[in-house]
C-alpha cells in the first residue's frame, strides 16, 4: 500500500488519534485525590446558597414558632381540637 505523500524525515508529527503514552508515570496519590475531590467541591460550592437559605428559613421558623407559642400558648391545641369536636370540619355530614 502506498501513501498519498512521502513521509518527511526531518519532522515527526504525532498521531492525533493516539492515546496517552502507556509508559508515562501515573500522577501522585495527592494529585489524584485533589482531582477526585474537585467534583465534590464544585457541588458543595454550588449547593451552599440553597443550604444557607434552608438553614435561615428553619431558624426564622423556629423563632416565629416560639414567639407564637409564647403569645398564644393554647393556639395549637385549639386548632387541632376543632377537627375532633366539629363534625363538619371532620368531614362527617
Amino acid at each position: 500500500m502506498t501513501r498519498d505523500r512521502s513521509r518527511s524525515r526531518r519532522t515527526v508529527h504525532p498521531d492525533p488519534n493516539a492515546g496517552p503514552d502507556p509508559a508515562a508515570p501515573l500522577p501522585s496519590p495527592r494529585t489524584a485525590a485533589v482531582l477526585a475531590a474537585l467534583p465534590v467541591l464544585t457541588v458543595a460550592v454550588a449547593s451552599f446558597p440553597v443550604a444557607a437559605g434552608f438553614a435561615l428559613a428553619a431558624l426564622v421558623g423556629v423563632v416565629a414558632g416560639a414567639a407564637l407559642q409564647r403569645r398564644y400558648p393554647s393556639a395549637v391545641d385549639r386548632t387541632l381540637s376543632i377537627a375532633d369536636g366539629d363534625p363538619v370540619a371532620a368531614g362527617d355530614r
